[in-house]
């Protein structure tokens, strides 16, 4: 069953946007002059396949998936949003038009299915192999590191959809939304867009009834999967993303983010934040948040440290394997107390720990 707080979010998800219908088969751009913001009328000739149709446009004969809803000898009207990986249109209207309710129904079914598929990976990996402290012979000045953190878990994917509204209000580039997996592991490319900003860039759900590919099984899907994973299949999710929206239904329903990658040249980092879920009866502000870092250091080996956000500070525990790494962090306590207490942090219980 699908959680509340997932339903909520799909209701601002589903509150904007057209479906997006790529074209299955490839068409000459020439013969019917295909240029983005273009609006054709076309009929639906006939069901090729569950959504599957043969769709006449502009006298040409082309293969898209389209709603379920939609029937043969219907009308639809339709814009070109991209040329460019593929023919993409968006479906402005037709003459069995999808309400909103069966829209937010199928897309329901769909995230239930995915949320109730074992979730193999809960760990976001970095992408590509650039370090988020990129200078690997200097220090890392605190600030700037903090900062790349903050930018590097913004670019994990987790946030998209939110990043999307942000796009539409003028408050992100399009450079920006295409350096996030959602386009970058399924290859897509945005064409710039006009003032009306109408046209979205690829989601991991976009708006029920954009229908996607998703022709194969995400890697490390059991065979008893088979039958929950055919039913997102036509469904808006490329099938490199289903692992990725599985963690996002994850953080949404858990309030547990991770990530795994490398914080400097040649030293992986495990990160997870983790916050008490939003149905607990205490105000915003009393929320505990904590975050844990797991690192195995050239010097100090293998440590783990967890700092908790209380309301009047901040609670650490710091864990390390070797011995001497045990008794150096218990040395340098105190100063760290007092280095926090000078950034106005109170450090308000400190524990080490031998692992």
């Amino acid at each position: 069953m699908l959680p509340a707080n997932l339903i909520s979010a799909l209701q601002t998800i589903s509150g904007s946007g057209k479906p997006l219908i790529a074209v299955d088969a490839d068409a000459s751009k020439q013969a019917i002059k295909l240029e983005p913001g273009k609006q054709f009328q076309a009929e639906v000739q006939s069901r090729i396949s569950e959504g599957l149709f043969k769709v006449q446009v502009a006298g040409q004969a082309l293969q898209m998936r389209l709603p379920a809803n939609i029937r043969s000898g219907d009308v639809i009207r339709l814009e070109v949003i991209a040329t460019q990986p593929r023919i993409t249109f968006s479906m402005i209207a037709s003459t069995n038009p999808l309400s909103t309710p069966e829209q937010i129904g199928a897309t329901a079914r769909m995230l239930s299915n995915l949320a109730e598929m074992p979730l193999e990976h809960p760990i976001v990996k970095q992408l590509g192999e650039s370090a988020v402290w990129q200078a690997a012979q200097s220090v890392p000045d605190a600030k700037l590191l903090a900062g790349a953190l903050r930018e590097i878990l913004g670019k994990s994917g987790l946030f998209y959809e939110s990043h999307q509204a942000q796009w539409v209000r003028g408050e992100r580039s399009t450079d920006q939304l295409l350096e996030e997996p959602q386009n970058v592991l399924a290859g897509r490319s945005v064409p710039p867009s006009g003032p009306d900003r109408q046209a979205l860039p690829t989601a991991s759900f976009t708006a029920p009834g954009a229908l996607r590919e998703a022709g194969s099984l995400a890697p490390g899907t059991k065979p008893d999967q088979a039958a929950s994973a055919n039913n997102v299949i036509s469904q808006p999710i490329a099938k490199e993303l289903l692992q990725l929206v599985q963690q996002q239904l994850h953080a949404l329903e858990h309030h547990h983010l991770g990530w795994l990658g490398q914080i400097w040249p040649g030293q992986q980092m495990q990160w997870e934040i983790q916050g008490d879920p939003e149905h607990q009866p205490r105000q915003q502000a009393e929320r505990q948040w904590s975050t844990e870092m797991e690192l195995t250091l050239p010097r100090l080996g293998d440590i783990h440290a967890r700092l908790v956000f209380v309301e009047n500070g901040v609670q650490l525990t710091l864990r390390a394997a070797d011995q001497a790494t045990f008794e150096l962090f218990n040395r340098f306590l105190p100063a760290l107390k007092d280095s926090l207490a000078g950034a106005d942090i109170p450090l308000t219980a400190a524990v080490v720990e031998k692992s």
